[in-house]
């Protein structure tokens, strides 16, 4: 992730540098290029660093089976959420993970469904939620 924030700030200098000393034409042409660089990063890279770090969480930290499961819509996020709560055993804190935006009402099929968080062992705000039996629902 950071080299792609890297990468963007080299490619909006460059367009800079470009339009400042050689004209409109080449800025043009500089900005359609990294319109298309960007549309690369985002679509290729960002997903394989994401799974990867999906990977790396569940291979490496913690699974955590959610006490209770709560539903809400969430109007910023324009979607109903799915909110986790636990409770830390060793310290005592209680924590709340939100799932992804569904764009249906996921009540009827939270019966079925499997959910667990997984977590970093130190930081609890990484994490991503693992959701078995609610992938059929339209997000």
């Amino acid at each position: 992730m950071i080299f792609a924030l890297i990468a963007i700030i080299v490619i909006l200098a460059a367009g800079v540098l470009l339009f400042t000393t050689l004209g409109l034409a080449v800025a043009l042409i500089g900005g359609l290029f990294m319109g298309i660089s960007v549309t690369i990063i985002k679509l290729f890279i960002m997903p394989r660093f994401e799974e990867r770090d999906q990977l790396r969480l569940a291979n490496d930290n913690i699974r955590i089976t959610p006490e209770r499961l709560e539903v809400r819509y969430d109007g910023y996020k324009k979607g109903y959420v799915i909110d986790c709560f636990h409770t830390s055993p060793e310290t005592g804190k209680k924590f709340v993970f939100s799932t992804q935006p569904f764009a249906a009402d996921p009540t009827p099929y939270l019966f079925d469904a499997k959910i667990y968080v997984i977590a970093n062992r130190v930081d609890y705000s990484n994490y991503y939620i693992e959701m078995n039996g609610l992938e059929n629902i339209v997000k």
